[in-house]
Parts: structure tokens; C-alpha cells; sequence
């Protein structure tokens, strides 16, 4: 191929560029939310925790240089200058990555109803900033997608390294942010000479955050990371042989998206049992809750709450069960929950009288 080849090459690469400009940081956006989609492992593996850190330190070093104002840089290595030339492409990418893996986990680690909020906010803020009101205010957006991310890395990376999650912990992780922020602000403020500037465009966007963490975690709607639920389901009993453990249902199996037992049908002596697998890193040792609870005409209304501790490092979850001998027919829902109360997932089930023939009921073993 001769140099005319190669010319013409990088000439439609160029005008490629500017005709799709204002479209490759959305691009670069998805380009890192779909990298997570296909190669994210679990909270704990080392690669993410390396990986999050060299997409994290990037990102805020991107931040940094649009707060400082420098536009340019004089230098001879030609990937320095390729990469500051792509630097806002760099930080979507790496903001998509990080965001996307974030929300991924948070996901994973609640059930829908209690997640559904948290999700909700931070699909909010990433449509907001393609708004022209808020592209405006571009580095507030920035600012604030930073401690979202700083924060979220926190509270996923601290509760593995200590090997628990607690009110104490979490408070450590908005600590340690919060601490970070203090830090990059007294080194900003040492080149910016407008205090009030780097205050409004940075430091109070992410005091905001982290002060919306806090209420979503007192309110109990902030997902318990790092801990989540591999399978639950509900059955007749549960038998632990040779160090296996065997749920018995009556499901044939064949019923599609029906794991147990969730039309219970009681006989006198039955004793209804909960089965989960909760995932949690390697060394975490902590307690969960089962919560029984029955729909009445006030709403649910808790019957039990069984307190079952976890130790982490099975990669298929801590297998862990409960059951319950006093209950009556009707609605019934069981909620999986830390010791504060978040909601890692739940199941609803009916609990109905078994009206057949008194035969001798078949069931099918499970292996949890």
C-alpha cells in the first residue's frame, strides 16, 4: 500500500471526526458501559479494584486540567499529545465505565423495589447532562459525576477490604471521600486564584452528593453493597447431607419461572422453609435477616425476623435457610435485609391449604 493509500485514509478519518464530533462523547459513553456489560466480574476481584482506581485517577486528573484552564501542552511524545487531544472523549469513556459498573453492582446487590429509586437518580443525572441547560454548567456535571463515582468506589471497595458492612463502615466510605474532596480542593486552590469559582463548580456539587448518599442510606433506599443475592426460593424442607445441601419442592421443574414453592400448599405439620444464596466477598463475615412477612388489610406486617450470619468467598453465595411453623393462609413475602435494615431481596409467596387427595405428595430435590 503506498502513502497516497494512508493519506486518504486519515483524511476520512479526520473528517469522520468532525462530522460525528458532538456524538463520540455519548459514544464513548456507551463504548464503556457496554465494555462492563461483557467483561465485569464480582465485587471482589482485584482486576476491577485495579481498574476502577487507573479509570478513577484518570478521570479526575481530566477534571482537574479543565479546572486549571490548560488547554494545551508542550511535549515531544506524540501518545501524550494524542491522548490530551481525546481527553474529554477519555473521561466519558472512563465515567462510562466506571458509572455503568457501579450501577451494575447496585443492581445485583438489591431487589428492584428498593433499587428502582437509586437507579432511577442516577440514570436522571447522566440524561440531565446532555441537556443544553446543563451542558452549560458542563464542569458542575462533571463534578458531580466524579464524587458519584469516588463515592460509589468506596462503598464497594472499603466493605470487601474490611470484611463487613455496617452504619460504621459507611461512614467511613463518606468519610474517605469526603476527604478526598477536601484534598483536591486545597491543592486546586493553590493554582486557582477565584475561591468562589472552584467552590461553586466543584467543591459544593460534591458535598451535595455525598449529602444525598447519607439520606439515601437513611432512608434504607442505597443498595447493600457489597452483598447480593444469588437465588432465593421457598420449599418444604431443606436437608443437609454430606455437606450439601437439598431444598424439596414440589415444582416439577418444567414450570417456567417458578423456583420452589411459591403456591405453597400446607398440610398440618408443614413447615415452610426460605432458601438463599447470598454472595459476598472473600473474608466478609457479617449477619443477615430474613423478614416474614404477611399481607393484611393495613399492608405487611412483619411476623418474623431470623437473624442468619454469612461468611463470604463462595463464588456460587453463602448458603443460608430459615423456616417458619405458625402461619396462615394467605399472602405472604419474604425480605432479605442487613442488620440496618437495607434490602438485599425478597420473594412473595401464597401459603394455601392443600385440598387434594391425602396421597403421598411427590417432590423433586434441589441442590442449593
Amino acid at each position: 500500500m503506498d502513502e497516497k493509500f494512508f493519506t486518504q485514509l486519515k483524511d476520512s478519518a479526520l473528517n469522520w471526526h468532525e462530522r460525528f464530533e458532538a456524538y463520540l462523547p455519548a459514544a464513548f459513553f456507551a463504548g464503556g458501559f457496554l465494555l462492563d456489560v461483557v467483561t465485569l466480574g464480582e465485587v471482589d476481584d482485584t482486576s476491577n479494584i485495579l481498574i476502577f482506581s487507573v479509570y478513577l485517577s484518570l478521570a479526575t486528573v481530566v477534571l482537574a486540567l479543565e479546572l486549571l484552564g490548560i488547554n494545551s501542552i508542550q511535549t515531544n511524545k506524540n501518545w501524550l499529545a494524542k491522548g490530551f487531544e481525546y481527553r474529554e472523549e477519555g473521561f466519558h469513556f472512563f465515567l462510562g465505565a466506571l458509572l455503568s459498573a457501579f450501577t451494575l453492582f447496585y443492581f445485583k446487590s438489591s431487589s428492584l423495589a428498593s433499587s428502582f429509586i437509586f437507579l432511577f437518580i442516577m440514570l436522571a443525572i447522566l440524561l440531565l447532562n446532555e441537556t443544553s441547560f446543563f451542558k452549560s454548567k458542563g464542569i458542575i456535571i462533571r463534578s458531580i459525576l466524579i464524587m458519584l463515582a469516588l463515592v460509589s468506589y468506596f462503598i464497594l471497595t472499603i466493605p470487601t477490604l474490611v470484611g463487613q458492612a455496617n452504619v460504621f463502615v459507611f461512614a467511613l466510605c463518606i468519610l474517605s471521600a469526603l476527604g478526598v474532596c477536601f484534598l483536591a480542593f486545597w491543592l486546586l486552590k493553590k493554582r486557582i486564584s477565584n475561591t468562589q469559582i472552584l467552590l461553586k463548580n466543584f467543591f459544593y456539587p460534591q458535598i451535595a452528593v455525598l449529602i444525598v448518599f447519607v439520606l439515601l442510606y437513611s432512608f434504607r433506599v442505597l443498595p447493600p453493597v457489597p452483598l447480593s443475592i444469588k437465588s432465593i426460593g421457598i420449599f418444604h424442607d431443606v436437608i443437609k447431607t454430606n455437606g450439601q445441601y437439598l431444598a424439596l419442592t414440589e415444582n416439577p421443574g418444567w414450570l417456567f419461572g417458578k423456583y420452589g414453592d411459591v403456591d405453597f400448599k400446607a398440610r398440618e405439620g408443614d413447615k415452610v422453609y426460605v432458601a438463599t444464596n447470598i454472595f459476598s466477598p472473600a473474608g466478609f463475615k457479617g449477619k443477615v435477616y430474613l423478614r416474614f412477612m404477611m399481607e393484611g388489610a393495613d399492608g405487611w406486617m412483619t411476623s418474623d425476623r431470623i437473624p442468619i450470619r454469612i461468611w463470604g468467598g463462595r463464588q456460587a453465595g453463602f448458603r443460608g435457610y430459615a423456616y417458619k411453623e405458625n402461619y396462615t393462609p394467605g399472602n405472604w413475602q419474604v425480605r432479605v435485609e442487613t442488620d440496618e435494615g437495607l434490602e438485599i431481596g425478597r420473594i412473595n409467596f401464597e401459603i394455601s391449604p392443600d385440598t387434594r387427595d391425602a396421597k403421598e405428595r411427590t417432590f423433586r430435590k434441589i441442590k442449593l
